[in-house]
């Protein structure tokens, strides 16, 4: 019987998420002396992005005094990184560094090849100090620190940037329209300003975008989620989501709103003055930028949060991509969180944010016309999205930290294409893709 229950025990331990297998890890006493650090980015070639990051990794190998050396290799997008990790981790040949969101991190994660950053952050040793740390915006940084099954509060990733879902308003259109020269401040005032735009014979509607991230943010503005942390659940099927399905299609029925075929032709549209309203990523400022002054359109146009529904408020869906340390030895997985502290100090940040036009992960910087030199963004802009961060009346959404939203990701805009066009009612679809959902939690994030 004793011989029985020890292997009962043991296979109970082996099925234990191997997440969970670095919860004792202690650093102290480690030397990183020599490491190489291969580090997977997702910055393309001819960016700003990549032409700092590149300026920063020359900075940190030539300054560190363990003789680390950062070995930067691009590797595309997000999506074919998880491709290649997903081919790495059956390998067994892992880069050190990796960029991704916290989804396809806790993916990862629940493969075992994660480092839990709160073991580095925190190291008496190696760590960065807790009156350091009140620098740091947690508020952006806990994005990545998973508090469900089976991580535990573990902090699967370090953010180095963000960005913000942003709405865009022309006001030269709104108030030839008719309407106060102002974005608009509810989502009713919103739908009343489109539909005008839509009846009017020199403007369109609204350009309506079937991504899954666009939809979120309206689902936010709304005062709700696809995800309840509560209920461990995905709530497709609650009044927010609906609402905001609902709303879609009646703007479209009523010629309020329409489709667009080709990637960002929102925002193309918008630049060229075709349409009073946009939303897209405040990375995409540079080009509506340089897209206005291309077609030399004068008018007047604000980045704002999104417009709420009645007694919510403006609201913004917060953008983290972040970097992940993956498992190798103890020596390797300092000298990889090394960079990342480097990374994530007052000279590099500002550096990061002055150069890129993203948003510093501290609190304790300011970066100055001076320090901002991101050619095709103007320094208004940044300032103008800086101050949407930073009112704390607009409430920030971000999506959920799912190994599965991946999955259900892929999914939202088909059922939002079948609604629209009529071929599903909202309520089926909704159902539907709510059961889809579930199945896909339980099997993925379990």
């Amino acid at each position: 019987m004793y011989r029985f229950l020890l292997v009962i025990l043991f296979l109970l331990a082996a099925a234990l998420p191997a997440v969970l297998a670095q919860s004792d890890m202690n650093y102290d006493g480690v030397d990183p002396s020599g490491q190489t650090v291969v580090y997977w980015h997702q910055y393309s070639d001819d960016s700003s992005q990549a032409e700092t990051m590149t300026a920063l990794i020359d900075d940190f190998n030539e300054s560190n005094e363990y003789g680390i050396t950062v070995e930067a290799i691009h590797q595309g997008s997000y999506s074919p990184i998880q491709d290649l990790m997903n081919t790495a981790i059956l390998s067994g040949e892992l880069p050190n560094l990796v960029a991704g969101y916290a989804n396809a991190v806790a993916g990862w994660a629940n493969e075992g090849v994660v480092v839990d950053i709160n073991l580095l952050l925190n190291s008496p040793q190696w760590g960065i100090p807790p009156d350091e740390q009140q620098n740091l915006n947690f508020d952006l940084l806990d994005v990545n620190q998973l508090d469900y099954p089976p991580f535990y509060g573990m902090r699967v990733a370090w953010a180095n940037q963000n960005s913000l879902n942003v709405f865009y308003t022309n006001l030269d259109i709104v108030e030839s329209l008719g309407f106060e020269r102002r974005s608009p401040q509810t989502l009713a005032e919103f739908e009343e300003i489109a539909c005008a735009a839509g009846a009017s014979e020199l403007y369109e509607g609204y350009p309506l975008d079937t991504g899954t991230s666009h939809f979120e943010s309206f689902v936010a503005a709304h005062g709700g989620a696809i995800y309840d942390g509560d209920s461990d659940a995905y709530i497709f099927e609650s009044d927010e989501v609906v609402a905001t399905m609902e709303l879609f299609t009646r703007m479209l029925e009523n010629n309020c709103a329409y489709l667009f075929a080709e990637r960002y032709q929102n925002t193309g549209d918008f630049s060229i003055g075709v349409t009073p309203f946009a939303a897209s990523s405040s990375a995409g400022i540079p080009f509506i930028t340089w897209d206005a002054a291309t077609a030399e359109m004068t008018d007047e146009w604000v980045v704002t949060a999104f417009p709420g529904a009645e007694d919510i408020g403006a609201t913004i869906q917060l953008f983290v991509p972040s970097q992940a340390i993956l498992t190798a030895t103890p020596e390797a997985e300092l000298a990889t969180w090394l960079f990342v502290k480097y990374l994530a100090g007052k000279d590099a940040q500002l550096a990061w944010s002055g150069a890129t036009g993203y948003f510093s992960i501290r609190n304790d910087i300011e970066v100055t016309e001076a320090d901002f030199t991101e050619p095709r963004m103007p320094y208004a802009r940044f300032v103008e999205v800086s101050g949407i961060l930073g009112d704390e009346s607009v409430s920030v959404y971000s999506s959920p930290g799912l190994p599965s939203y991946s999955a259900v990701r892929g999914i939202v805009p088909n059922v939002i294409a079948e609604v629209v066009n009529g071929d599903a009612a909202p309520a089926d679809a909704l159902a539907e893709l709510n059961a889809e959902a579930a199945e896909l939690h339980d099997e993925l994030d379990s």
